[in-house]
């Protein structure tokens, strides 16, 4: 339960300062006029503790100023590669259960048709962007592998480049 603080006025019109539990703001309203008063104001209140000890709520600001004033990090994070290495992956998933019903619908006879499978199983479109998604995480596992150095990076992806840009010509 959360605590509330409400200024209220009672019966006789003077007005009462106070503090409620209740689980939400509403709740904590509907408390404060059970007690025979109108509220004026009711709002979260703030617990203050003079140590770590004396409370078990704990500020998420000074908790992060404590962790990092104890150890500094000279490692920054940026998930962008990691997020992309992630949506690739679904991606590639994705298309390998497209090329499996689609050969699959090559290779035997259906009761049915599935045109959308079909479609993009014959779509050069997509099998560039299969071999993208591939080539994207093979090169990307190989950056992460090695440390994540500037200058193996920049060869990979000039790497990955050159073989996509090989394998577009040959195609088309």
């Amino acid at each position: 339960m959360t605590t509330y603080t409400y200024q209220a006025t009672d019966a006789s019109g003077k007005t009462v300062d106070g503090t409620v539990e209740a689980h939400s703001l509403q709740a904590a309203r509907d408390a404060v006029v059970n007690l025979g008063m109108e509220p004026l104001e009711i709002y979260e209140a703030h617990q203050k503790s003079s140590s770590k000890s004396d409370s078990p709520w704990v500020d998420p600001l000074q908790a992060i100023q404590a962790d990092t004033a104890e150890e500094p990090s000279t490692a920054a994070y940026f998930p962008l590669l990691d997020t992309l290495r992630l949506y690739a992956g679904w991606l590639l998933a994705w298309y390998c259960i497209v090329y499996a019903i689609g050969a699959y619908q090559f290779m035997k006879e259906l009761p049915f048709r599935l045109p959308y499978a079909e479609s993009l199983f014959l779509s050069p479109l997509v099998l560039s962007f299969t071999f993208a998604a591939y080539l994207f995480l093979l090169l990307s596992g190989i950056y992460k592998m090695t440390g994540n150095s500037k200058k193996i990076g920049i060869v990979l992806a000039v790497l990955g480049i050159g073989i996509f840009l090989l394998y577009k010509m040959n195609i088309q």
